[in-house]
């Protein structure tokens, strides 16, 4: 996996440095080409968060609607250093049949302390024996979305408007995409009908 973050780093300086060098011979205008090296530098840091899920940093993205919970583990926030805290899901997306697919992904939720409560008592669950299933649901659907208000004492930072908690922008963003999560015990695979004989 490294070294594909490190072919696409490498392709991502071989092009910029492509487009430098033909920017600069180039007759357009001085302003256009101070954009499009702006403009191919931006890239370059685009590039390199886009690359930290390759490197197996949980990802932030909705979680699937049904799915095997493998392991939970929830950080609690500490008002020392001002960590909001997290929850932690590694999962494996389930079909309609509820056959995993084989390929599981790591997830980083926002704490919440009923959620860190029902992943805990589902992670006891899977070391007893016993597999769960997960199921997600968009708050924006049942309106229980929390507000995100910017903090104007901390230019750069989020506070959340009910708790008063400050939040970095990475925080933020998964509160605005949040999800009502729920877990129960994992139900057998439903089988194909038998083909008559």
């Amino acid at each position: 996996m490294t070294g594909t973050v490190l072919a696409i780093s490498i392709a991502y300086v071989v092009m910029g440095v492509v487009l430098l060098g033909m920017g600069l011979t180039s007759r357009f205008a001085w302003g256009l080409k101070a954009v499009a090296i702006i403009v191919t530098s931006m890239f370059f840091i685009e590039v390199f968060y886009a690359t930290k899920g390759l490197l197996g940093w949980p990802g932030t993205e909705r979680l699937p609607q049904h799915f095997q919970l493998l392991w939970a583990r929830a950080v609690e926030p500490d008002a020392k250093v001002g960590d909001p805290g997290s929850i932690y899901l590694w999962v494996e997306e389930i079909d309609e049949n509820n056959v995993p697919s084989g390929v599981p992904r790591s997830y980083r939720l926002p704490y919440s302390r009923p959620l860190a409560e029902r992943a805990s008592k589902a992670r006891d669950q899977i070391m007893k024996g016993n597999p769960q299933q997960g199921s997600a649901e968009d708050l924006s659907e049942s309106g229980a979305q929390q507000e995100i208000k910017v903090d104007a004492k901390r230019p750069g930072q989020q506070a959340q408007e009910a708790g008063g908690v400050v939040i970095d922008a990475d925080q933020a963003k998964l509160l605005q995409q949040a999800q009502r999560v729920e877990f129960g015990a994992m139900p057998l695979p439903t089988l194909p009908p038998k083909l008559p004989q």
